[in-house]
């Protein structure tokens, strides 16, 4: 793989130092101080190139903006329902293995995402 460009080294190093999930809004109102010239489009291209390359996560989920996750290790998400919170979980297991192997399916990376309430909302 290529170096990263500078402004893509910026990026992933936002992702790896935060734990909010964010959205590419987010990340570009954190890292446009940082460097000269950034614009919005740019950040939005260097996340989908870094999750291309297999650097950053983009989260599947209900949301009105893609979420992404400097965090590549396989874990699991808890995401609250009222105030949108994302939190990272060890890696939940799945039963089937050999049931996809029989289908001829090999699994690649699995993605779980349980929706509910978090701690601080329900106690609201």
């Amino acid at each position: 793989m290529k170096a990263l460009t500078k402004h893509r080294e910026l990026i992933l190093q936002d992702l790896k130092g935060r734990y909010d999930h964010p959205t590419a809004k987010m990340v570009f109102e954190s890292v446009k101080g940082k460097s000269e010239k950034i614009s919005f489009a740019t950040v939005y291209n260097s996340l989908e190139y870094l999750v291309e390359k297999g650097l950053v996560h983009k989260l599947n989920m209900e949301s009105e903006s893609v979420r992404y996750d400097g965090m590549v290790e396989d874990h699991s998400h808890l995401i609250c329902k009222d105030c949108g919170k994302v939190i990272d979980v060890g890696q939940f297991e799945i039963q089937g293995d050999a049931k996809f192997q029989s289908l001829g399916f090999q699994v690649k990376h699995v993605d779980i995402i349980v929706t509910g309430t978090c701690s601080a909302c329900k106690t609201h």
